[in-house]
This record gives C-alpha cells, structure tokens and sequence, in this order.
C-alpha cells in the first residue's frame, strides 16, 4: 500500500471524475543486448479509485486479457512480461508480473492499445524508433517512461528514456514510480540549431525554441569542451528570448571561441513557471549532448582519416588474440570521431564507444549515425606491416568472387592529438551489417573460435543470445550423421552451396590456413526456408605466411584437399601441442571437414576455384589492385614511419618487397592450384 501512497503523491493526481482511466505507463520494447525476454508492459490506475480490469485487453503488438477479478487499486501498477522467471531475475523480486504474454514487441515500433470489456478503446500507443521518439529505449538500457499520466499517450514528447543503469543491465522502473514522472506536461524545446563546424575563436551562436503549457521562465545552455583527452567542467550562460510565434518562443546564447581541435558539447534547459523543467537532449538518451568541432581547416588525404576525441584517456589494454574476447559493452559512449574522407561529406559522430583491443582500437557507433553506413569497426596495426596489407587483399579477394562480406580498408589515425599513421579498417559483423547485406538481421550469427571444446563454446553467438545454439548444434550433428546421397540432399536444404563452396575457393587461393576450422562467421536466415551462409574473419596470415613458414613468403602448395575430412597433417604435427606450433596444419573445421569431403559439394568447389584462377584470381585481373593498393598506400608508408621514429627508406623497402610478394603469390599459387585440380 505504500507503494500506491508514493504514486499518488508523487504524480499529484486527484481524478476521482475520472473512475475508470487505466493508462499504459512503460514499455521495455527493446532491451539491451536484444533480450527480449525483458520485454514488458505496464499500467498504471492514476486514480483514487480501484478499476475493475476483468475482460479488459492489451491488443496490437502484445495480445493479452485480464481474467475474472482484477482489480487495479488505485495508485497501483500492473506489469505484464514475456517472461517472468528473466524478469524478476534483471528487477527484483519485489514486482512480480501479473501476466506473461507470448508476442515479441517490434523493435522499430507497434501499436499498442487498450480496451474495456465493453469494447471502448481506453487509450493507445504507437511507439516507434524515429528520431521523434525517445531513442535510449532503443536498445541502449532503457525503458520507454511515460512522464504525465494527464497527457497524451501518443504524444513523442510526454515519453522519455527511463534512467540508465549502471553497466549493460535493462533499466526501467517496472511496479515503481516512472524515474521520469512528473505532475505536469513538461515544456518542450525544440528546432535547436548550430554551426556543426566552427571557426576557430570564433563565437558559436546557439538557437533553440521552448514551449508549453505555461509560460516559459528561463532557458538555460549548458556546455563543456573536450581537447586531447580533457573535459573542462560546465559552464552556463542563460539565453535570451529574441522573438515568439504561434505559442513558441525562439532563444539564443553563444559559446565563447574555442582553439581549432575542440570538442563542444551543449544542452539546452527550459523551465516554466511552476517549475517543470526539460533538457534537451535528455540525460538517458545516447547522444545526451548537441555536438560542434572547432576547426580551422579540413585537410583531405589520400585515404580516410579518423580523428578521435576523447574526453579522458583512453584506459587498459586489448584482449588477448588467443583468448575468449571481452564481453562488448553496448550502448552510448563517451568519444567523438572525425571521419575525413579523401573526398565527399565529413562525418562528426559523438558519443561513440572506443576501447583498446589487440593492435588498436574496436569503434561502436550508434545505429542512427553510421561511419559510412558500419556501426563497429576495427581499427588495427597488429604485427608486422605486411598483415594489415594481407588482410584487405583477402577481403577485396572474396569481394572480387562476389562475396556480401564486410567493408576493409586503411584510415589514417589520429588519437587525441597525436598521429599514428595508416590503419587497417574491418567492418564488426553485426545486426546492421546483416542488414546492409541483404540478410535478414533476426537471423543467428555466430563467430567460430579456435578455443573451446564442443560445438557451443566454439560458436560465439553474436544475435538471439536468448536463443541458444540449439540450430548449430543440430546441424552439424546431422551433418555428421549422414552419408553420401542423404548428407548431399541435406546439404542442398540446409546450406547456401554456392557462398560456402565461394569461401572455400577464395581461401584455397589466398592459403588462408586459419579460415577452414575457425577465423569466420556463419550466419542462419529463420526465416521458413533460410540457409546458412559463412562470412570470412581474421585475414592477416594469408598469401603464404603461415606459422613457422618461409620468411619470403614462398609458400605455394597447400594442398587442395585442406579442410576437408580426408586431410591430414603434413611436415610435423603443426597444432597446439605433440610435435609443436610449426606448421600450417589444422583440423577439418566443423562445417568445411564434411562439405569439402562430401563428392558432390566438393565438385561444385574444386569447379568454383576453377573458375576463380580463370577470371578473377590472375595476374592480369587482381594484379592491379595489388598495384593499386601500393600507389595508394606508399606516402602513408612514409609518414608512418616519420611518425614512430622509423627510417622511411626501411619502411618503404620493407613495404615493396611484401607488395612483390604478393604477386609472386598470386602467380604461383594460381600454378599450383590449376596444376593440381582433377
């Protein structure tokens, strides 16, 4: 009963006019990490009285009905959930849910309505995730709140992202007072507009309109600047009502001049006269900030350039490459980037995730400011300079054959002031990727490890973690289990045949030794009818580098019946343990072992490699982009190497012998290959 108390005092209500007004208060529609076993709506009775719900009925993206005597007491919250045993684990046990419904809630958005057992439509909701609605609840950890019970459901402006919590647990406030609630509409503001780039030491005029219900009393700008990882502490300046149309009023305050290389960040806080208070952005949204760059001029190059900002620095080291990867962290973070392309629109994208991994750094963007249409890339110097050329010609290889795979390519790298020269860039397979492709991003993907043991833990799930791995486990048991006509035909209903026999004759040509038995992805499509297609990974020791092998990379002839069932180890045991790390050799992977081995997938393979050594994977036809590539990267060989302190004719002959290298192996690894097909 407490609780109840709380409620109404806290919302202020005295509706007893209103005996019957039941509103939907919450919604978890889209948890973070999509666990969607979080999902949950709830209502709330604002009233003094108690409602009768019994036949009462949540439709449209949820279906459920409330039994014979349920009664809402007033002040009181009822939650209904996808699955309750989740959700008392993620909130405690002190709201249990009331009812499980079994539809999932769209995360782009759904009705949402609510009916008496009359068949009166009580109130509706059309949630969405445009840039109209709050986006924090999109997946970022939060709830989607109601803030005043006596406005609008429909309304975008009396809904707000429930406060965060800590770390990457779903938020929100299910049987509690919304963290957002308050008594009255609060103002809006809106149409707030800035110089996105800005001179430097030249003042930035902020413009913004607030609104309301009541008139507005004050609108207040608050801002800090961000320079070579520091964050000075805010300050404010009040802006100045300068005109007032149609109920609106328009304001403007100006930031001081800043030094070129500054980060400006800024909020914009009205409140009216009984002291409703809104800021914009909100705290609890991924971008909790407007963004401008002081700059005072762009310079192009001649590849990419990525500038990051940081407000502190960057902490920790990169996981361990032969070890089980970090957990991510999803949601907002707290850098900038500035992406410079050699040619067309700058990017400025704030509040963007950087962490150390291995060799560099992993960059999750938010999903509604894309760098170049990637959500999470990698930026990586690791090892030798010969891999961060192996691997985009592995990738431009696969894309050459035809291959949907993800973007590569080299940036040149600026971390909170100091350059470090060119990078190699990896798109971060993942939920937008798939969609950027052409798949269906409900689908599972997986990441296929080395370490481990046993189909699970060699199957890092990347989507649907709620799932489990139950559709990878029975493929590749049933695999195993048939034989000949019967394990072909499952092949054919289960397998995308021609991506899987592409990726295995792009990985003949370029002795990617790595990619049979782990190093890529695969993906499952669910829908009725969907296959399961394979994404290459982890291409640095490629074009005859292997473990233990030739210094001038003069490997040519791993053997064509690699990967497959009836391989066996070569020159010393070559795997992690007996006859040491030496050598090239692996295992047959869970997938390639039975296709490669099976009569019929391996025709449609060794024909498709075939093809590939005829019209793509030639001197005459890859040969330039190795070319390319070398005309392209020579100055940023340079530069890098003023950079570190290296002598820039080293790097430069160090640089054209592995560029030579690379068509030496594109000659005689083709010979090889062509000799050696039946």
């Amino acid at each position: 009963m407490l609780k109840e108390l709380v409620a109404l005092l806290c919302l202020g209500v005295v509706l007893q006019g209103r005996a019957g007004h039941v509103v939907i208060n919450e919604v978890m529609y889209h948890p973070p990490d999509d666990h969607d076993e979080l999902q949950f709506v709830e209502l709330l009775n604002p009233t003094t009285s108690p409602v009768d719900l019994s036949g009462w009925k949540l439709s449209g993206g949820v279906k459920f009905t409330f039994p014979p005597k349920t009664v809402l007491a007033p002040g009181a919250f009822l939650v209904v959930t996808r699955d309750s045993a989740a959700f008392q684990r993620t909130h405690g046990g002190t709201t249990v849910p009331f009812g499980i419904f079994t539809e999932r809630l769209s995360h782009k958005g759904a009705k949402l309505e609510l009916v008496d057992s009359s068949g009166q439509t009580v109130e509706k909701l059309h949630y969405h995730d445009g840039k109209s609605w709050p986006q924090g609840a999109d997946g970022y950890g939060s709830s989607l709140e109601r803030i005043c019970v006596d406005a609008p459901a429909d309304d975008p402006r009396n809904w707000a992202a429930s406060h965060s919590p800590a770390g990457t647990r779903a938020g929100g406030s299910p049987g509690e007072v919304n963290s957002v609630a308050s008594a009255k509409p609060l103002p809006v503001v809106q149409k707030v507009t800035w110089e996105k780039f800005t001179k430097p030491d030249q003042p930035l005029e902020i413009v913004a309109e607030a609104s309301g219900t009541e008139a507005i009393e004050n609108v207040i700008l608050e801002y800090r600047t961000i320079r070579a990882a520091r964050q000075t502490a805010a300050a404010t300046l009040e802006m100045h009502k300068t005109a007032g149309d149609n109920g609106s009023n328009h304001y403007s305050a100006t930031i001081p001049g800043q030094v070129s290389g500054t980060l400006i960040r800024f909020t914009v806080q009205a409140r009216d006269k009984n002291g409703a208070t809104r800021v914009e952005p909100a705290a609890a949204e991924p971008r909790p900030a407007f963004t401008a760059y002081a700059v005072e001029k762009v310079e192009r190059a001649g590849i990419p350039q990525l500038i990051v900002l940081n407000p502190e620095p960057l902490r920790g080291g990169g996981n361990n490459k032969f070890g089980p990867a970090r957990k991510e962290a999803k949601g907002r973070g707290k850098s900038a980037i500035l992406y410079i392309p050699p040619q067309g629109e700058i990017q400025l994208l704030d509040f963007v995730q950087v962490r150390r991994r291995a060799g560099g750094l992993k960059i999750h963007f938010l999903r509604d400011q894309p760098l170049a249409d990637m959500t999470a890339v990698n930026v990586i110097f690791e090892g030798p300079p010969r891999w961060v050329l192996s691997e985009h010609l592995s990738y431009e290889l696969y894309r050459k054959a035809g291959m949907k795979i993800e973007n590569s390519g080299h940036v040149r790298l600026t971390v909170d002031n100091r350059a470090l020269g060119y990078y190699l860039l990896v798109e971060q397979p993942n939920k937008h990727f798939l969609a950027r492709s052409g798949r269906d991003e409900s689908g599972n993907l997986y990441k296929v490890l080395w370490f481990g043991n046993g189909i699970v833990s060699q199957h890092e799930k990347k989507t649907n973690p709620e799932t489990g791995h139950a559709d990878i486990v029975s493929l590749i048991e049933t695999l195993r289990s048939k034989t000949g006509a019967a394990q072909w035909a499952y092949i054919n209903e289960q397998f995308d045949v021609d991506a899987f026999a592409n990726y295995y004759a792009v990985n003949m040509c370029v002795e990617n030794w790595d990619g049979f038995f782990n190093n890529h992805f695969v993906y499952h499509d669910l829908k009725p009818g969907g296959k399961w297609d394979i994404l290459p990974w982890d291409e640095d020791k490629t074009w005859g580098e292997y473990d233990g092998g030739p210094q001038d990379y003069s490997w040519y002839d791993m053997p064509l019946t690699f990967g497959s069932g009836s391989d066996r180890a070569r020159r010393g045991v070559g795997w992690f343990g007996g006859g040491g790390f030496d050598g090239y050799w692996r295992p047959p992977g869970f997938h390639s072992g039975a296709l490669l081995s099976n009569p019929q997938f391996r025709q449609k393979f060794e024909a498709r490699l075939r093809e590939l050594c005829m019209t793509v994977f030639t001197p005459e036809k890859f040969g330039p982009v190795v070319q390319e590539l070398q005309q392209r990267l020579r100055p940023e060989v340079e530069l890098k190497a003023r950079l570190t302190g290296q002598n820039p004719s080293s790097a430069l002959k160090q640089f054209d012998g592995d560029m030579a290298s690379f068509h030496r192996q594109l000659a005689n690894r083709r010979k090889y290959i062509l000799a050696n097909l039946k």
